[in-house]
């Protein structure tokens, strides 16, 4: 059989099921990734911002490299995903579609899409724990996160031992007409900006940098004993594990993760936090399910409550004074302008602004999601919106709004005044440009 590998959340070989199940059954593959060239929000703005195109095709260049030292290319595509799988799977005389499995229901869809003029296989690759490992199913899925994990845990955390590198089907003889058509030196990368001193971390995309990460985080550093302690850092490299990048992308999977967590347990030894890095894959994991349980929905004004808990005005000036991190608050502004100049805001930083936005500005929680989505490098669609969901109030919270008290968490967390010193003078030095933000 001639197949078609069809990469999309899943830039890697290790543990990557989908790659696994087609390296069973087919004696000839392509490999194929589809940058969309919809690339737009119904208001006009883009989607998909410099620093994530930057991480993704550095992500992209990596995944090539891997697949030449097996004698493959990776097409890198552009147009609708739907239209060029099928064009370059007619051309090429394949006879099936493999990808992995996506969770978020503009992702199903081009994959039903796709299903319909071709067989299209699909593999679950992107959660710590198999959907079928679960002692529930998905539909019956607990509506509280505590109340998730502890079932999970009472039943026996399951995961899956990973999977090795494939050894990969040989290319179509023609392939080397098309590798020259849709290689990777067709795409420029976009350069870091100049001049801007980084208080944390630059991002490099691709299955071996995701790999080092966690050789330093693990192993150089032995950060990951004291991750609980300082999870909630605002500055620097290690105060947390900076995995989410490549998580998003599936540079690294989160079994891959989980199995050296164990490992790392029976070496160095095992405490709250080796612990804790294994929970937040598990609230990962439940982002991933509640968008398989409530489709479309997760999406809605409302989430997934009858009324939105909180009134939403959305005015202007209040919308582009959020983008733009010329609030009232030097803490909210300090870390939208971390997110503009560098692609990432940890995690303390996210419930912040979010809240701030929500709740203090009334401002409407999609178009919010929506601006996380053009700049974070980590953006993936079910932990996004999710996120959102939580700190709204209408998402999987049992309180009935989550509204922080900013100045109090500026002082607790940066309590120098040196993250919001830093990123303030960035962000008048650099700037958001009026005509970024959408209306």
């Amino acid at each position: 059989m001639r197949a078609l590998y069809w990469f999309r959340e899943d830039l890697r070989l290790r543990d990557n099921p989908a790659l696994t199940a087609m390296t069973d059954q087919a004696e000839e593959a392509t490999y194929v990734f589809v940058v969309p060239s919809t690339n737009r929000w119904s208001r006009g703005a883009e989607r998909m911002g410099i620093h994530r195109r930057r991480f993704m095709l550095e992500s992209l260049a990596g995944l090539d490299a891997a697949l030449q030292e097996q004698g493959q290319r990776l097409l890198v595509l552009e147009g609708d995903p739907v239209e060029e799988v099928l064009k370059i799977a007619s051309q090429l005389g394949c006879q099936a579609v493999y990808s992995q499995q996506c969770h978020a229901t503009e992702e199903l869809r081009s994959a039903a899409a796709v299903r319909l003029h071709i067989p299209h296989h699909c593999h679950e690759g992107a959660t710590l724990v198999h959907p079928e490992d679960l002692p529930f199913s998905v539909k019956a899925l607990p509506e509280v996160f505590t109340h998730f994990r502890k079932k999970i845990e009472k039943n026996g955390l399951v995961v899956r031992e990973e999977l090795p590198v494939p050894v990969l089907p040989k290319s179509p003889k023609k392939i080397a007409d098309f590798s020259y058509a849709f290689g990777m030196s067709r795409f420029k990368m976009p350069e870091r900006l100049a001049g801007l001193p980084i208080s944390a971390m630059q991002f490099t995309g691709g299955m071996q940098t995701g790999w080092d990460r966690l050789e330093h985080y693990f192993w150089k550093t032995r950060a990951l004993s004291g991750y609980k302690q300082t999870r909630n850092g605002m500055m620097g490299w290690d105060y947390s594990s900076k995995f989410s990048p490549w998580l998003a992308w599936g540079c690294i999977g989160p079994r891959s993760i989980y199995h050296a967590i164990r490992q790392y347990e029976e070496e160095v030894g095992a405490n709250e936090s080796t612990y804790w890095l294994i929970f937040e894959l598990l609230w990962r994991d439940y982002f991933r399910f509640i968008a398989m349980q409530h489709g479309d929905r997760i999406f809605s004004v409302n989430g997934l409550k009858e009324a939105p808990r909180t009134p939403v005005s959305h005015h202007p000036l209040q919308w582009k004074a959020w983008c733009a991190g010329t609030t009232r608050s030097a803490f909210v502004n300090a870390n939208m302008h971390e997110l503009r100049l560098t692609g990432f805001m940890s995690n303390r930083g996210r419930q912040n602004v979010a809240s701030y936005a929500v709740h203090d500005l009334g401002l409407d929680w999609r178009a919010c999601a929506a601006w996380f989505e053009h700049w974070l490098i980590d953006f993936d669609p079910c932990s996004n919106t999710g996120n959102w969901l939580y700190v709204a109030g209408i998402g999987n919270d049992p309180r009935p709004q989550r509204k922080f008290d900013i100045e109090w968490q500026a002082s607790r967390y940066d309590e120098a005044g040196a993250f919001q010193a830093h990123w303030n003078q960035q962000g008048g030095i650099f700037p958001c440009a009026p005509e970024s933000i959408p209306t």
